[in-house]
C-alpha cells in the first residue's frame, strides 16, 4: 500500500493505491481524503487492484480547472480520466456518503465501464431535484462540523468532527485524526472546502446532478451499505427506496453511523469483497 502522485486533468492528485487483480476505486466523502480507506485498502488489495483518490480539490489534490460551482461534473470527468492513467478498461466503485453521489453521476457517464457498485452511507442520493420555489437548503451538519475542524484543527476538534457521526467514538481511528490534522491545517484548506460545499449545495447542483430519480438506470449490481444508527442516512428512510429497485440489494450495519469502513472494517471488507467477487448473498448478512 503507498500513496502516488499524478498528474490527472492539470491536477497534481494523491491516490493510495496496492493489490492487483480487477480494478475497484474508493471514493471519499465530504471533508475526508483517502485516508479514510486505511484500514479497507490492504484487504480489498488481495483481491482487487485498488486506488483511493484524494478527490478532485480535496486533501492533497489540486484543484485543476474546478474554480466554483457545482463540482460534479469535473470531479466525475477526474475519476474518468485516472481511471484511463491507471489503465482500468472496467472497475466497480465503493463511495462513501457524498462518494456515493460521485460513484453514482460516473456509471451514468460511462455504465460500460463499471462492474459494480458499493454505495455506504448514501444520504447525499436521496436527495431529489429542488423546486424553483423551494426555500435556499439549509447548511448541512457535515459543513458545519467540517468548517468547525477546519479554523481550529486541533486533535479534539479533527476527533469530535468524526465523533459526531460515529455510533461508537471509541472505533475512530487515530490516523485518520491525525490525518485530518495535517490536510486542514494546510494553507488554503478552508477556502477549497468552503468553494465546495458551495458548489454541492447551490439551486444548481441540487438540481442538474440529483442521482435519486436515476437510480433505477443502474443496471450492475449495487449494494448498500449503511448503519442503523446513521444519523445522515436515516435506515427508515433508505429501505423502502432501495426495496424498488430491482438490481440493489441491502446492508444494514448494527451498532453503527456513517462510517461502516471504519467502524466496522473486518465486516466491511469481508462484505464488500464476497459482493464485489459476485456472492449474491452479501446483502443479506449484517455486521
Amino acid at each position: 500500500m503507498k500513496f502516488v502522485f499524478a498528474d490527472i486533468m492539470g491536477a497534481r492528485t494523491r491516490y493510495l493505491t496496492a493489490g492487483s487483480g480487477p480494478g475497484l476505486m474508493l471514493l471519499h466523502g465530504v471533508g475526508m481524503t483517502a485516508d479514510s480507506w486505511f484500514m479497507n485498502v490492504p484487504a480489498l488489495a488481495k483481491d482487487f487492484t485498488v486506488a483511493a483518490p484524494d478527490l478532485l480539490d480535496n486533501g492533497f489534490t489540486e484543484p485543476g480547472p474546478y474554480q466554483g460551482g457545482p463540482p460534479q461534473p469535473q470531479t466525475v470527468e477526474h475519476l474518468i480520466r485516472l481511471a484511463d492513467y491507471l489503465k482500468l478498461d472496467r472497475f466497480s466503485i465503493v463511495g462513501s456518503s457524498l462518494g456515493s453521489m460521485m460513484a453514482v453521476l460516473t456509471y451514468l457517464k460511462i455504465p460500460d465501464r463499471i462492474d459494480r457498485l458499493v454505495l455506504v452511507g448514501p444520504g447525499s442520493i436521496l436527495r431529489g431535484a429542488p423546486k424553483p420555489d423551494d426555500p435556499p437548503a439549509p447548511l448541512p451538519a457535515s459543513y458545519i462540523n467540517g468548517k468547525r475542524a477546519i479554523e481550529n484543527p486541533t486533535w479534539e476538534a479533527c476527533r469530535n468532527r468524526l465523533a459526531a457521526v460515529f455510533h461508537d467514538p471509541s472505533r475512530i481511528p487515530d490516523v485518520v485524526v491525525a490525518m485530518q490534522m495535517l490536510i486542514y491545517a494546510r494553507s488554503g484548506a478552508l477556502s477549497s472546502f468552503e468553494r465546495r460545499a458551495a458548489g454541492l449545495h447551490s439551486f444548481e447542483a441540487r438540481n442538474q446532478y440529483e442521482v435519486r430519480s436515476k437510480l433505477d438506470h443502474i443496471a450492475v449490481p449495487t449494494l448498500v451499505l449503511t448503519g442503523r444508527e446513521d444519523i445522515r442516512c436515516k435506515f427508515d428512510e433508505i429501505a423502502p427506496l432501495v426495496a424498488t429497485l430491482s438490481n440493489f440489494r441491502l446492508l444494514p450495519y448494527e451498532k453503527c453511523g456513517h462510517w461502516p469502513h471504519m467502524e466496522h472494517p473486518e465486516a466491511f471488507n469481508r462484505d464488500v469483497t464476497a459482493f464485489l467477487c459476485g456472492d449474491a448473498t452479501a446483502g443479506a448478512r449484517s455486521a
